[in-house]
C-alpha cells in the first residue's frame, strides 16, 4: 500500500547543510563588504593626502610664502596638526572648521588633519576627542595625524624624513598618512604597506 501522506518537512541532515550553504554564504558576504570598506577608507585617505598637498601649494602659490605655523622656526617638516592646520582654514583652501572667533579649528577638525581612520574616533567621542583617544590597540589620534614636508628653498623639490627615511620628492610640498594600522613605515617599506602618500612612486628622487 502506497504512503498516501505527503512529505511536508526537512530532516535534521536537511535543515543542517541548509544551515551550513546560509553560514558560508554570510562570511563569504561579510568578507566582501570588509574588503570593500577597506578600499574604500584607503582611497578616502588616499583623496586627503592628494587634497592637502594640492592645498598647501595653492596657498604657497597664492601669498608667496609659507605661512609661520607652517614653517615653523625654519623647518619644513612636521606634523598637520591644529597649528599647522589653521593657515588652511583660515585662508579657506580646505574645508575644514573654524571656531566662532576664526581663531583656532573647531569641531572635527580641532586636533588637525586625521585620516579616515583617526577622524572615525573623533566622531565617535565628539567634543571630548583628544590626541590621546585609542583607536586600535595601542595606536592613538595622534598616530592618524597627517604628515607635511614643504620646499623652503624653492628649488622644486621637498626634502623630508618619511617614517625615519629621507627622501626627496620632486613637489612644492608632500603630505602623508601611516594608513590604518597608524603605523608609519620607512618610505621604501611603507610603499609595500598601506601608508598613503600624496606623491606617485615616480616623482620620488629617491633616498638621498
Amino acid at each position: 500500500m502506497k504512503n498516501i501522506h505527503s512529505r511536508n518537512a526537512f530532516t535534521l541532515i536537511e535543515m543542517l547543510i541548509v544551515i551550513g550553504i546560509i553560514a558560508v554564504l554570510t562570511g563569504a558576504s561579510l568578507a566582501g563588504f570588509s574588503k570593500m570598506r577597506e578600499t574604500a577608507e584607503r582611497a578616502k585617505a588616499q583623496e586627503l593626502v592628494s587634497n592637502v598637498a594640492t592645498a598647501l601649494t595653492a596657498l604657497f602659490q597664492q601669498e608667496g610664502s609659507w605661512p609661520k605655523r607652517l614653517a615653523a622656526n625654519g623647518a619644513n617638516d612636521g606634523e598637520l596638526d591644529a597649528q599647522a592646520a589653521f593657515p588652511l582654514a583660515k585662508k579657506k583652501y580646505l574645508s575644514l572648521t573654524l571656531n566662532s572667533d576664526g581663531t583656532a579649528l573647531d569641531g572635527l577638525d580641532k586636533l588637525g588633519i586625521v585620516d579616515p581612520w583617526g577622524a572615525a574616533t573623533i566622531k565617535r567621542r565628539g567634543r571630548s576627542a583628544s590626541l590621546s583617544d585609542k583607536v586600535a590597540g595601542s595606536v592613538t589620534v595622534q598616530d592618524h595625524i597627517l604628515h607635511y614636508a614643504l620646499d623652503l628653498d624653492g628649488d622644486g623639490i621637498v626634502e623630508a624624513s618619511v617614517g625615519g627615511e629621507p627622501v626627496t620628492i620632486r613637489a612644492s610640498a608632500a603630505v602623508w598618512g601611516a594608513g590604518k594600522d597608524g603605523k608609519l613605515e620607512a618610505y621604501t617599506r611603507g610603499l609595500k604597506k598601506d601608508d598613503v602618500y600624496s606623491w606617485a612612486p615616480g616623482m620620488a628622487k629617491g633616498v638621498r
